[in-house]
């Protein structure tokens, strides 16, 4: 697992994708600001709360976050 991958992954999420800022980014998500920074720069390790709150409020695909394998979003399941 790298650590710098996956900062880079989360700030192309929050920065392209979302087009937020770290703080706004974040309080969607239900989150304090403080952590952020660290993970973008890849000196920290996201916690399962943060992996399940970017998925649930950006769709992103946990796959791709961790390993850069796939999409980033999620593909809508259509029944």
């Amino acid at each position: 697992m790298n650590l710098q991958q996956i900062g880079e992954r989360i700030r192309y999420v929050r920065t392209e994708i979302t087009g937020l800022s770290q703080r706004e980014f974040v309080q969607r998500m239900g989150l304090g600001q403080s952590n952020i920074s660290a993970l973008e720069k890849g000196q920290s390790l996201p916690s399962c709360f943060f992996l399940y709150s970017l998925h649930i409020t950006y769709n992103i695909n946990l796959n791709w976050l961790m390993t850069g394998g796939g999409e980033a979003k999620n593909t809508p399941i259509t029944h």
